[in-house]
């Protein structure tokens, strides 16, 4: 029987995948977009834009996302 992860787990599970899949989508897709593929191309996105981009975005997903989800559920239909 696989055991599964509390409410708690999930949500923080969650909230670290959904911060690195938007961080890697939207800083490869920006600097593809404003450099072009060049030879370092992986090199510069991970080091100098991906991982600078997590320590934004992981504190954001904590942080902002909690009350976003309060305020949207505060004017929707039970």
């Amino acid at each position: 029987m696989k055991k599964k992860l509390s409410k708690l787990q999930s949500i923080i599970l969650f909230t670290f995948l959904v911060s690195i899949a938007m961080s890697g989508t939207m800083t490869f897709g920006l600097l593809l977009i404003r450099t072009g593929w060049t030879s370092n191309f992986l090199y510069v996105w991970f080091f100098k834009y991906f991982l600078v981009e997590l320590w934004l975005s992981i504190p954001t997903g904590f942080i902002v996302v909690p009350f976003i989800k309060k305020a949207v559920d505060s004017i929707t239909k039970e």
